[in-house]
Order: C-alpha cells, then structure tokens, then sequence
C-alpha cells in the first residue's frame, strides 16, 4: 500500500492510485451552497482539482489561496475546483474571509478512496493535485510525499495551460 507522511510520520494511503494518461474515475461530491457535482459535470473541460486535508490549516489556506487566483485568469475552457473532506460551514466561511468565488467541493472519503488519496488513520484526504484533460483523462498528478508541504503550483498550473 502507498504511503506518504504526516509531520514525519509514514501514513497509509487507502484506495486505487489514478494513472496519467487514463480515464479520471467518476465522482459525485458536494459543492458548497451548491448540490451535487460529478465529473460529468466537466465535460469538454479541462479540470485542475486542488485537494486539500484541511482548509482550517495555514498549508491549506494558502494553497488554496493561490488555486483561487489561479481561476480568477484561467481561461475559458478550465474550472477550477478546491476538494476536502471539511463541511460546507468550513468551506463557506474560508471561501468568505478569502473573498474567493472559487467551485469549492467536499466528500466523505469515496473520493479519496478512488483516487488513492484517502489517509483512514487521519480521516482526511492527502494533499493533491490532479489535472483532468476536456476528454476525461488524467494528465497530471502529484501527491504530494508530505502532507504539511505545499504542491507544485507551477507545474499543475503548466499543465493545465498546456491543454487551455
């Protein structure tokens, strides 16, 4: 089973690991204030997918801080969409003091168990980034090894401008 670690610490990762250049597997999730939203809801798009453990925790905020402005210029064919486990209280209250407009979408592990990122002994889902091309496929991943670090902002961001 894969792991990556927390705060030094070797946790398991639970689920099957997406592979790049095949399908993204389908998901139905929550958006904040918004129903349910699932990757047929992309369609035609192409998709950066920010996942965050978090969003109460510094790491999380500004990772997600730097996605949101990401999308205020993304072009038109891209969403943009922060995932977490938190509930949509949190989401909206964080989406509020941070003046974001950014799709803000939770779930209760299904997600993270059918991409590979769900951490069972913390109950939260690791920090990842995924990009998900307008056809479905998943053209770049990076989960990242330590759970406390930020992500490669710069070579999701490339991706995603590469297919815009």
């Amino acid at each position: 089973m894969a792991t990556v670690t927390f705060k030094g610490e070797a946790v398991e990762l639970e689920g099957t690991p997406v592979e790049l250049n095949q399908a993204a597997p389908d998901f139905e999730v929550n958006e904040v204030n918004g129903g349910k939203v699932s990757k047929s809801d992309f369609a035609g798009k192409v998709l950066l997918l920010s996942v965050v453990p978090d969003i109460d925790t510094s790491v999380c905020s500004i990772q997600s801080n730097r996605i949101s402005d990401y999308a205020k210029q993304a072009g038109e064919g891209v969403e943009v969409a922060t995932i977490s486990m938190n509930t949509d209280e949190s989401l909206s209250n964080w989406k509020a003091k941070n003046d974001s407009d950014m799709r803000m979408l939770n779930d209760a592990a299904a997600f993270g168990k059918d991409y590979g990122i769900f951490l069972p002994e913390l109950g939260k889902l690791a920090r990842a980034m995924f990009v998900i091309d307008s056809e479905g496929n998943v053209v770049y991943k990076e989960i990242v090894n330590e759970v406390t670090n930020e992500p490669d902002y710069e070579s999701a961001i490339q991706a995603v401008d590469a297919l815009a």
